[in-house]
């Protein structure tokens, strides 16, 4: 597959038709990719009244491959992906400037050098289990990794503690 990790790529069709984002995972037996800020939906997960609260996490889907094109980091434009042959192997290059173009990870290693600015942190693996107070607790807090990144709010209880 062309489009790696910590590419940034540009969406061509779809309800997020011109959306711009790193690509956080690629699912390679699905011919899917997971991209920052594209994609997510909202998912209400059900408290059981006495450990767990009731949630909305918002969860990033994946898109298809099709769907996205490289951003070049040489030219900055959309483009096709080709390779060449090179004395390490398969290097991946640019169609429209014919420049070389480095995995996403590389790129972002060497822009965090240059900047020390902090990146924001993915969590990424493990599904969320209902009903665990542990693993709310965990993924309130942020030391929970769960399947997409996620954020938590808090959801109204519309019922009193006394009733049941």
């Amino acid at each position: 597959m062309k489009v790696r990790v910590g590419d940034k790529v540009k969406v061509l069709y779809g309800k997020n038709r011109g959306k711009t984002g790193n690509v956080l995972r690629v699912l390679k037996s699905k011919g899917m990719v997971v991209v920052e800020d594209v994609n997510v939906y909202k998912k209400h997960i059900k408290g059981n009244n006495r450990d767990v609260e009731s949630q909305i996490a918002e969860i990033i889907k994946p898109v298809a491959v099709s769907k996205v094109m490289v951003i070049c980091p040489n030219c900055e434009k959309p483009t096709r992906i080709g390779f060449k042959a090179d004395k390490d192997g398969k290097v991946r290059i640019c169609k429209k400037c014919n420049k070389e173009i480095e995995s996403g990870a590389e790129v972002k290693s060497e822009k965090s050098d240059k900047k020390s600015k902090k990146a924001p942190k993915v969590k990424v693996a493990g599904d969320i289990d209902k009903g665990d107070e542990k693993q709310v607790d965990d993924l309130k807090k942020g030391t929970k990794k769960v399947k997409g990144p996620v954020k938590v709010e808090k959801a109204q209880s519309y019922r009193k503690q006394g009733d049941m």
